[in-house]
C-alpha cells in the first residue's frame, strides 16, 4: 500500500512539474515583457482557482480535505504553486491583479474582484508564513509529516472558507 501511495505521489510529481505548476513566474519570465507575466498570472490564477474549487466542492461533501485522496493532493499541490507565485511576485501590483482575475476565471465561488483580492492576499501570506517549496517537495515525494499534511489541510480549508463571505 505504501508502495503505490508513493509510485501514485511521484506520478502526480511528474505531471505537476511538467505542466509547469511550482515554477515561479518570475523564473519563467525573467527575460520577457511584462505582458507575458501578466499573461502566467492569469494562467496560473485560473489553475489556482480550478483547484481551489475542487477542494471547496471535495470539503462540502466530506466536512473537512481528505489528505489521502491523490486528486486533493494534486490539487493542494496547485494551490502551493499559486501561493509560491502570488509571492514571488509581491511586488507587481500588475501581477497581482492579473492573478486575481484568474481565480475569477478559473472559479465558480470566487465571483468579484474583492474575493478574489482577499484569496490573494491569504495566499500570499500563507506562502510569507511557510516554506513552501520545502513542503511541496516533501509532499511530491510523499515524505510529508502527517502534521505538514494536516497543517496544509487546515492553511487551504482557511482559504476556501473565504467563498462563503
Amino acid at each position: 500500500m505504501k508502495k503505490t501511495i508513493f509510485m501514485a505521489m511521484t506520478v502526480v510529481a511528474i505531471c505537476l512539474t511538467s505542466c509547469g505548476f511550482g515554477k515561479s513566474a518570475t523564473t519563467n519570465t525573467s527575460s520577457t515583457t511584462t505582458a507575458a507575466a501578466t499573461t502566467d498570472g492569469t494562467t496560473i490564477g485560473r489553475s489556482t482557482g480550478v483547484a481551489l474549487d475542487a477542494l471547496a466542492a471535495q470539503y462540502k461533501n466530506d466536512g473537512k480535505l481528505d489528505m489521502t485522496n491523490l486528486m486533493n493532493v494534486a490539487n493542494v499541490l496547485n494551490v502551493i504553486g499559486g501561493a509560491q507565485n502570488v509571492y514571488e511576485n509581491k511586488g507587481s501590483k500588475d501581477y497581482l491583479k492579473t492573478f486575481s482575475k484568474g481565480l475569477v476565471a478559473g472559479s465558480l465561488n470566487i465571483n468579484t474582484d474583492e474575493a478574489a483580492e482577499n484569496i490573494t492576499e491569504q495566499l500570499e501570506d500563507w506562502a510569507d508564513q511557510t516554506n513552501l517549496t520545502e513542503l511541496q517537495t516533501a509532499m511530491q515525494k510523499g515524505q510529508a509529516t502527517a502534521e505538514e499534511v494536516q497543517n496544509v489541510a487546515n492553511s487551504v480549508t482557511n482559504i476556501i472558507s473565504l467563498f462563503k463571505k
